[in-house]
């Protein structure tokens, strides 16, 4: 009789050990087969295709959008990777709301000297406080800038074809808070000229 209750006593303990680590290890199986199973058969999600823009030229172009790089068809400039166009564009009354908030941003004229200093056959005049920088020399001089890294940049030329490829080369390398004024000292007189704030800041 105690051999039967010994034998009764070790069956119960075998299936009660039996519902305490299985039944969870199955539950856990099933669990794993569940969400792995629905992936097969299933094609995996397409690459997204890089999107490309011309490097800034100011014109239409600008906003074109291309799948491969290469160059603009219609400037011919190189065509670089959409998100890396980080700068912003904003107007001469922007521009000039900005400076009389903050009057520490730095204004940067990408023209050559000669328009800078009114020497050139388009005299448009220069903004007060702005420093010169040609945007052909702009890579090579960005070293006079290197103080003005985490400061706000507001990059303008005459017509607004080479500020936009400035501001590009700015926010290429590591100058974040960069801004294009659209339309260049071509457009002040017509668009600030008469404000207060658009005669003092420009020079003549």
């Amino acid at each position: 009789m105690d051999t039967l209750l010994d034998t009764t006593k070790e069956a119960g303990r075998r299936q009660l050990y039996s519902s305490l680590i299985f039944k969870p290890l199955t539950y856990f199986l099933f669990v794993l087969l569940s969400s792995v199973i629905p992936l097969y058969g299933q094609s995996p999600s397409p690459k997204q295709e890089e999107e490309y823009v011309c490097l800034p030229c100011g014109s239409d172009c600008d906003h074109d959008v291309f799948h491969q790089a290469g160059t603009c068809p219609h400037c011919g400039m190189r065509l670089v990777e959409k998100r890396s166009i980080r700068f912003q564009n904003i107007t001469p009354a922007e521009l000039c709301k900005i400076v009389a908030a903050r009057p520490n941003v730095l204004l940067l004229d990408v023209r050559t000297p000669q328009e800078f200093d009114g020497k050139a056959t388009e005299k448009f005049g220069r903004l007060k406080n702005a420093i010169n920088i040609p945007v052909q020399q702009l890579e090579n001089r960005l070293a006079e800038l290197e103080s003005a890294k985490g400061k706000e940049i507001i990059v303008y030329c005459s017509h607004s074809h080479r500020s936009p490829r400035a501001s590009h080369i700015l926010t290429e390398h590591g100058f974040m808070n960069v801004k294009n004024m659209s339309g260049g000292m071509s457009t002040w007189a017509e668009s600030v000229g008469d404000s207060s704030m658009g005669k003092a800041l420009l020079i003549k």
